[in-house]
C-alpha cells in the first residue's frame, strides 16, 4: 500500500474519531443540561422568592453546557421573569425582565456552594410600591420550592442591567408614576442579602439631563419596600430648564444623599450661569447650595434651606415642592429672604431691557407660590411680601434728572445744581398676581420729600399707575425757580402747608417705566 493511501486512511480515522468525540461531548452536554436544568430552574426560583419574599413566574429556562479546561460550565438563559411581592399581591410585579443570563460551574452545584461572577439582565423593570402601601395580613401561599428554600448557597459578584427602568408607583389611581430610564446599571450584591453597591447613568425626566450616581442600596425591606435604605453621590449635567414654561438656562448639579426611599436627604450644589426668565430674557448667573428632603416615592421635596446667589445677591429660600390633594402637578411654595442684596440683580432678571432702571441695595422678605398648570411662570407666579431699598438711584438720565430737580425744589433750592445724583430710600408691601405687581403701601424718600403711594405696575406693558401724597419740606412758593412765581404763590402757601410740612399735595404717577408722568392728583 502506498504511503499516500496510508496517510489518507489515517486522516479519515482521526477525523472520524474527532467527530465521534464531539458527538460524545455534545451528548454528554445535552445529558448534563437535561439533568441539571430542572435543578437550576428550581434553585433560581427559590433564590429570588426567598430574597424578595415574592412569588416568581418563569416562562422558560434553558441550560447549555460547555467545557473550559477541566471545568464544565452551565450557561443559563431564562426568559419571561416576574416577581410579585407576597405582601402586596395586587400591585404590578416589583421586578420584571425579558431575559436573565449567567454561568455556573457544575462542580460547584454538586458542592452546594456557587459563585456567579456576573449576571446579565435584559429589559429589567423595577416597580417600587408607593409610600404607605397596605400590606396583606396573610402572605399569599408560597410554592413548594419556597417552603424548603434554596438548597445551594449562591454568591453573586456583579449584576449588569443596562437599559433598565425604575418606576415609582403612585399612591392614587390615575396619577402618572415617576419613571427613570437607566442607560447603565451595575450592581454588586453584598454578603448575606446586605446592601448592594451600584453605579448607574439615567436620564432625568424634568428637566432633561444625564445623572450619574453611585452608592449603596438595601437591604431590601420586604415588609415595607419604601423603607429600603439608599445612599450615594450624584452628578447632574446639562439640564435644560427651558422645559419649564417661563424660565430658561442650563443647570448642572452635584451632591450626596442618604436615607430611605420615602425620605432621602440630599445635600448638593447647582450652577446655572445663564439663568433667565423668558419674559425678560436677561441672563443672570444663579448658584445654590441646598439641603433637601425628597420623598422618592412621589417626588415631593422640602427645601431646608437653599442658600442661593443671584448675580451678586445672596438669598435664603425655604419651603416645598409638593402635590396637593385634587391637583394635577406640583405646587412650589417658598419663603425667600434677601438680607442685603443688589436691586439691579433682581430687576435685571424680572424686567425687559439690558439695563435695570434702578440700582441700589435691597432687603426683601416674600412668599413665593407657583401653582401647577401649563401657563407661563410669569402668569402663574404669585408673590406676597415686603422690601426696602437703600441708596437707590435711577439709571435713566431723564428720570434721575427729574428726581434731582424734585429734590432741589423740595429743599427750597430749585436752582442749586450742586444737588445732583440724589439717592432714594424706598420701602413697601406688595403682592404679585397674573403678571401685575400691586403695592398696598409704598414709601419713597429723597432729601427734602417723603412720598407715600399705592398702585400697580404691569410687567408686560411696563405701565405705571400710582397715586398718593407728597410731604415736602419747602413751601410751594419756595419750589419755584423764577422770582415772580415765588412772589405770586406766597399767598397760597398756607393752603398747602399742613401737618408740619411746607407743602402737602396729592400726586399721581402714570405713563411707562421709561417715560413716567408726574402730576397732581385730582
Amino acid at each position: 500500500m502506498s504511503m499516500a493511501r496510508k496517510t489518507k486512511r489515517w486522516l479519515l480515522w482521526v477525523g472520524g474519531a474527532l467527530l465521534l468525540l464531539i458527538a460524545v461531548i455534545t451528548a454528554v452536554g445535552f445529558y448534563l443540561a437535561w439533568r441539571f436544568e430542572p435543578f437550576i430552574r428550581e434553585e433560581t426560583i427559590a433564590y429570588f422568592e426567598k430574597r424578595f419574599d415574592a412569588r416568581m413566574r418563569l416562562d422558560a429556562l434553558k441550560v447549555n453546557v460547555s467545557w473550559r479546561g477541566k471545568d464544565s460550565i452551565a450557561h443559563i438563559d431564562a426568559r419571561g421573569i416576574e416577581l410579585h411581592l407576597n405582601a402586596l399581591p395586587d400591585l404590578p410585579p416589583v421586578l420584571a425582565m425579558h431575559r436573565l443570563r449567567f454561568d455556573v460551574r457544575l462542580n460547584e452545584l454538586r458542592q452546594r456552594k456557587v459563585v456567579i461572577r456576573e449576571v446579565r439582565l435584559e429589559g429589567l423593570q423595577v416597580s417600587a410600591p408607593p409610600k404607605g402601601s397596605k400590606m396583606t395580613p396573610t402572605p399569599a401561599p408560597a410554592p413548594a420550592s419556597e417552603s424548603t428554600g434554596p438548597k445551594v448557597d449562591v454568591s453573586i459578584g456583579a449584576i449588569v442591567a443596562d437599559g433598565s427602568r425604575l418606576t415609582i408607583l403612585p399612591r392614587k389611581e390615575g396619577k402618572a408614576p415617576l419613571v427613570f430610564e437607566m442607560h447603565k446599571l451595575r450592581l454588586e450584591p453584598g454578603a448575606s442579602g446586605g446592601a448592594m453597591r451600584y453605579e448607574t447613568e439615567l436620564t432625568n425626566a424634568k428637566p432633561p439631563g444625564l445623572i450619574k450616581c453611585s452608592g449603596t442600596f438595601g437591604p431590601w425591606n420586604t415588609e415595607s419596600p419604601s423603607e429600603s435604605p439608599l445612599t450615594g453621590t450624584y452628578v447632574f449635567e446639562n439640564a435644560n430648564l427651558g422645559v419649564f414654561k417661563g424660565i430658561a438656562g442650563t443647570l448642572s448639579s452635584r451632591g450626596s444623599f442618604e436615607g430611605v426611599l420615602n425620605e432621602i436627604i440630599v445635600d448638593g450644589t447647582t450652577q446655572t450661569p445663564d439663568f433667565r426668565l423668558t419674559m425678560s430674557g436677561n441672563r443672570v448667573p444663579l448658584s445654590t447650595e441646598f439641603h433637601a428632603i425628597v420623598d422618592g416615592t412621589n417626588g415631593d421635596t422640602r427645601l431646608q434651606p437653599v442658600n442661593a446667589v443671584l448675580g451678586q445677591t445672596r438669598m435664603t429660600v425655604r419651603g416645598a415642592v409638593e402635590r396637593y390633594e385634587g391637583e394635577k402637578g406640583k405646587t412650589v411654595a417658598l419663603n425667600a429672604e434677601i438680607p442685603a442684596g443688589r436691586l439691579d440683580d433682581v430687576l435685571l432678571l424680572a424686567m425687559k431691557g439690558s439695563k435695570p432702571f434702578m440700582r441700589g441695595g435691597i432687603t426683601l422678605k416674600t412668599r413665593i407660590i407657583v401653582p401647577p398648570g401649563k401657563a407661563e411662570i410669569a402668569d402663574k407666579l404669585q408673590l406676597f411680601g415686603s422690601f426696602r431699598l437703600s441708596d437707590a438711584h435711577f439709571t435713566s438720565p431723564a428720570v434721575q434728572d427729574g428726581l434731582d430737580s424734585l429734590s432741589r425744589r423740595a429743599q427750597g433750592q430749585p436752582s442749586n445744581d450742586a444737588i445732583d445724583e440724589v439717592q432714594a430710600v424706598m420701602s413697601g408691601a406688595f403682592e404679585m398676581l397674573a403678571g401685575r405687581i400691586h403695592f398696598s403701601a409704598l414709601g419713597f424718600s429723597i432729601p427734602g420729600a417723603d412720598v407715600s403711594l399705592q398702585g400697580q405696575f404691569e410687567f408686560d406693558s411696563q405701565e405705571l399707575d400710582f397715586f398718593g401724597e407728597a410731604r415736602i419740606r419747602a413751601r410751594l412758593s419756595e419750589m419755584m425757580v423764577t422770582r415772580w412765581k415765588r412772589w405770586a404763590l406766597k399767598p397760597v402757601d398756607p393752603f398747602f402747608a399742613k401737618e408740619g410740612y411746607g407743602t402737602l399735595a396729592k400726586i399721581r404717577i402714570a405713563g411707562t417705566r421709561e417715560k413716567p408722568e408726574f402730576g397732581l392728583a385730582k
